[in-house]
């Protein structure tokens, strides 16, 4: 089935993925990034303290996922979907009103909690279960919302703080999802009910192995040996990546780039990882996840040394776009490959635990970044270690996916 023919068999439930993904985007560290000098200043604060503040912020939500996230297995989508839109729209009115310190910290962790951790967990997670044959297809679709994010978040953001001053531009946020957001998003999921109602029959009629028929415990993933080699690579990402962009602003200045230059390349940056989803979505399909997820950190590594081998402003471009395919190629693949070694079942609660840990990663990554550069550090010196830790995480990598994979006896008892 091609893509168009997929999308117009399910074009409702493939919107609610698409949607989820792209009004993540108000949660997200590239929307941050623009305002961060202008938070800085109204609250007198250093780079390594506004670091502490989102890192703290962001840790709190991390920690949170891993309950709130593993909840999408036994409450109804709808449901679900609706707390998520209401906690967004509370961290939009809460940053457009902070007025200190633990006020904004509020608002950072409204925003990350739902935008980062649960807007994107919903996503995938009921994209990955309720699609089987077309799962890696479906992912792909709904990622064009990420996509599409990427590409437009950054520049909104840098022109409604240049228009309207960062207050303002929350406060509009705010308003315009309370209109638009919860009542979108229920339309979208009219019939879930018995979608889900199908997927659980199927679930318990189809001929899978134990362990894919009633899915893996979250006990029994943290015993599997081949978890904790998967988890150096699936946290670099968005570790390197987070802390880069919350402050894209100093590293303009350090590079001596136009301010304007990395808001423009996120549109490479989202481009090239939207091309590559396309891509990837049927590939999973055909040849599946494990085998693509192998290389996916290679890209990323080589964005990383041309970051630290020029600060001409085509680097700019180089590190967003390699970045977006390992993005592009690692969304469909890295979501189908939890699906294809835990199964269907229990994806959300697997989920959550990544999704957690991916957001305790992008807590630490904006104040280890911040005190580096209070302290002097350069993009170039930076840049050299996170290609170094991606290099070797990739090892660990291939260790699971060519030795280790059909080898069970290696969980720990």
């Amino acid at each position: 089935m091609n893509y168009l023919a997929f999308i117009l068999s399910n074009p409702r439930f493939l919107a609610y993925g698409f949607m989820m993904l792209f009004f993540s985007g108000f949660g997200q560290t590239y929307y941050f990034g623009p305002y961060t000098d202008s938070v800085r200043q109204s609250f007198d604060l250093s780079h390594g303290e506004i670091g502490l503040l989102f890192s703290l912020a962001t840790g709190l939500a991390g920690l949170l996922m891993m309950w709130a996230g593993r909840k999408i297995d036994d409450v109804d989508l709808r449901t679900f979907t609706f707390l998520i839109c209401v906690t967004l729209i509370a961290g939009c009115f809460s940053m457009s009103t902070a007025n200190s310190i633990p006020t904004l910290m509020l608002a950072f962790f409204l925003l990350r909690l739902s935008g980062q951790g649960l807007m994107m967990h919903a996503s995938f997670t009921s994209m990955a279960r309720y699609f089987d044959k077309d799962r890696g297809r479906a992912i792909s679709v709904a990622s064009f919302g990420l996509a599409l994010a990427q590409a437009t978040f950054p520049l909104m953001a840098k022109s409604l703080n240049s228009e309207f001053g960062w207050r303002d531009a929350w406060h509009y946020s705010a308003l315009f999802l309370t209109v638009t957001l919860i009542p979108m998003m229920l339309w979208l999921l009219i019939g879930h009910k018995e979608r889900h109602e199908q997927f659980l029959r199927d679930n318990e009629e189809s001929h899978q192995t134990a362990s894919q028929k009633s899915g893996w415990t979250r006990r029994v993933l943290l015993r599997d040996v081949r978890f904790y080699l998967m988890f150096p690579s699936a946290m670099t990402m968005p570790f390197i990546l987070t802390g880069f962009i919350f402050h894209q602003q100093h590293v303009a200045r350090l590079q001596d780039w136009p301010m304007g230059l990395q808001p423009k390349a996120f549109i490479a940056y989202a481009g090239v990882a939207f091309v590559c989803s396309i891509i990837a979505g049927p590939l999973v399909d055909k040849v599946g996840a494990r085998k693509m997820i192998a290389w996916n950190t290679l890209p990323f590594m080589a964005g990383m040394v041309a970051l630290a081998v020029t600060d001409h402003q085509i680097a700019a471009w180089l590190y967003l776009g390699l970045s977006g395919i390992t993005l592009g190629f690692g969304i469909p693949a890295g979501t189908a490959f939890w699906t294809e070694m835990y199964g269907p079942r229990h994806v959300g609660s697997v989920r959550a635990i990544m999704s957690s840990f991916g957001m305790l990663a992008t807590a630490l990554s904006p104040y280890v970044m911040g005190v580096a550069f209070d302290l002097g550090a350069s993009v170039s010196l930076l840049a050299w270690i996170s290609a170094g830790y991606l290099g070797s995480s990739a090892v660990l990598v291939w260790l699971v996916v060519y030795k280790y994979w059909d080898q069970p006896h290696l969980e720990k008892t």
